[in-house]
């Protein structure tokens, strides 16, 4: 088993944000309430341990270089912890955009910190995966969100080993879905989840 760094915590939050390969914290952020905050990494592609205390709505978007929002990393009610990418294929991200009620840290990693998927792998929320072998099928199970009515969302996007490009479109579904996907190798797997969700790979 892989050594893991301290994971990002708010105190009396939520449980600690997935934990990663280890690699070294590049940026650390905390706050409280609404804010836009600047990233400092570059434009490169990284990892985004995000935790939120608080009993409303919590939103976070990446903002590009025009301050506009790219994309929404999450969108959910509540303490919330999960790990996301950004920068990637090539759509460089400036600054977040965070909407809370509450207490929220943000902790950046390269892309080594993503964990290798070895056959088999169950995340709490979004998450960043490495996946090293070759074609193959992968079986994805999204079990839904309770904190959401509709069931919560899953999308899950695989990207280039260094985070380049976009490959494929894996999941884009509302509430509860299991399904069979093609999955090409070696890339990048990146699910936006609001509730747990797993992955298993064989041999195509």
């Amino acid at each position: 088993m892989s050594k893991t760094h301290e994971s990002v915590t708010v105190p009396g939050g939520p449980a600690p944000v997935p934990a990663g390969a280890g690699a070294p914290a590049l940026q650390r952020l905390t706050g409280g309430g609404s804010g836009v905050l600047d990233l400092t990494t570059g434009a490169r592609p990284v990892i985004l341990g995000i935790a939120h205390h608080g009993s409303g709505h919590f939103v976070v978007d990446a903002l590009d270089e025009r301050m506009r929002s790219g994309s929404q990393l999450v969108s959910t009610d509540g303490p919330f912890a999960c790990r996301a990418l950004t920068d990637a294929d090539d759509r460089p991200v400036r600054a977040l955009r965070i909407e809370a009620d509450g207490p929220w840290a943000v902790e950046v990693t390269g892309l080594d910190d993503a964990v290798v998927l070895d056959g088999h792998a169950e995340r709490p929320a979004s998450d960043v995966l490495r996946y090293e072998g070759g074609p193959a099928v992968a079986h994805l199970c999204h079990t839904g969100a309770r904190r959401s009515s509709g069931g919560g969302y899953f999308l899950t996007d695989t990207f280039e080993p260094d985070g380049s490009g976009f490959l494929d479109e894996l999941a884009n579904h509302v509430g509860p879905w299991t399904g069979e996907v093609p999955l090409s190798g070696p890339c990048l797997v990146y699910a936006r989840s609001d509730g747990p969700w797993s992955i298993s790979v064989r041999d195509a």
